[in-house]
């Protein structure tokens, strides 16, 4: 979720805070610990959907939109969507990132699933991030951990909250790096935003105030569809957190772990009234996304823009009590593994073409990893917000 954490009492000496490398050597050996407990991760899987070649007809508009006409996808998160430990290193594993890698049959992620569609002659698909990398500028994180020439259009920062301005600076780096893509205005663009764990984690003992959030996520909302057309922009909702610490207490080598590192708030150490609390102000946030989006239906209906939609993918909203230690990084029990970015890309890729039953999910759940497979003319949900029933999905 977070790169966010530090290290405990035992890692400060005269209450000066472990220099990096220290920290890199800590999280390495509670790798190793982790690696000698560890659970296997199932990783075989691919990707079996009949996928037809015929060439398609522009979309009328946004609510014609297939997985075949998309040309670009974009990225604002944090280090989930850096995808941070993912292969239990202290590399951002950017390839394989759930919204935004390039993916595998193995490793999924939604530019892969748009990929075994997209059949256009004119455009490839672009965007994508492509390798693993260092967090840059560890020392200032999140600010400015973008590497334009890998990252492309994943802008998604270690670190990242919108109370430190992330959303912001991202928002800049895409201003900066979008203008090199060509015939921008026709071509058709997924822009996948989640930006909560790090403003909420920290949030385990008051209520949490959400208009600040609120406020950027509308400014930011105001700033795409006033410079971009042809674009479906998905916020995305958050699992219930505490499911994290449930893991991490399930688990030896965790526990360990997090005698070591105290990693986003509560979640390490929280008695169970702080935890609900979190729970509780997650899904503040979780109902904030819900309000934005309907604001911005209403506003793109009145100024006629059907080029464009604002719509929430729910599919984790009141999540994570059927997750397992497989869902979790072996180097800190903490961010999603592999197995984890593989269940957010199928997650997501299902709640973009969840159009009939988006209430109850369409069946989803989150620990199920099979692909919805779309049939010749099924198009992404561009409709009114849904809020889901929650579990079970």
């Amino acid at each position: 979720f977070f790169f966010s954490f530090s290290i405990s009492a035992n890692c400060f000496l005269q209450r000066q805070q472990c220099s990096f490398v220290n920290m890199v050597f800590t999280r390495c050996m509670t790798a190793l610990a982790a690696a000698t407990f560890a659970t296997a991760q199932v990783h075989g899987w691919g990707f079996d959907c009949p996928v037809s070649n015929a060439t398609l007809a522009p979309p009328k508009n946004i609510s014609f939109l297939q997985p075949g006409h998309v040309s670009i996808v974009m990225a604002m998160g944090d280090s989930i969507t850096a995808a941070f430990a993912a292969k239990s290193t202290v590399l951002e594993a950017r390839e394989i990132s759930w919204s935004i890698g390039t993916g595998t049959d193995d490793q999924p992620t939604l530019p892969y699933f748009l990929s075994q569609y997209h059949n256009s002659a004119e455009y490839a698909l672009e965007g994508m991030s492509t390798e693993d990398v260092l967090p840059r500028d560890i020392t200032h994180l999140p600010h400015n951990d973008y590497h334009p020439k890998t990252d492309r259009l994943n802008f998604a920062e270690s670190e990242g909250a919108v109370h430190r301005g992330s959303l912001d600076e991202q928002w800049q780096f895409l201003t900066e790096q979008l203008p090199q893509y060509k015939d921008l205005d026709k071509r058709w663009k997924v822009l996948t935003v989640w930006m909560m764990a790090n403003d909420v984690c920290g949030e385990c003992n008051n209520v949490m105030d959400t208009t600040l959030w609120s406020s950027k996520m509308d400014q930011l909302l105001t700033n795409v569809t006033s410079t971009m057309n042809n674009v479906l922009i998905n916020l995305v909702s958050t699992l219930d957190l505490s499911n994290v610490h449930r893991i991490q207490q399930s688990k030896l080598e965790c526990k360990i772990i997090h005698k070591i590192i105290d990693e986003c708030g509560c979640i390490d150490r929280g008695n169970a009234t702080q935890l609900k609390l979190l729970d509780t102000n997650t899904h503040a946030l979780n109902a904030e996304n819900h309000k934005i989006a309907v604001k911005w239906q209403q506003k793109l209906a009145a100024s006629g823009r059907d080029d464009v939609a604002v719509v929430v993918q729910g599919f984790q909203e009141g999540q994570g009590s059927t997750l397992d230690d497989t869902f979790l990084s072996n180097l800190d029990c903490f961010h999603p593994s592999t197995v984890g970015h593989k269940t957010l890309a199928v997650g997501l890729w299902n709640s973009m073409l969840c159009t009939k039953d988006r209430a109850n999910g369409c069946g989803y759940n989150i620990s199920n990893l099979k692909p919805t497979c779309p049939m010749p003319g099924d198009v992404f949900y561009t409709g009114p917000d849904v809020v889901p029933h929650g579990p079970p999905l």
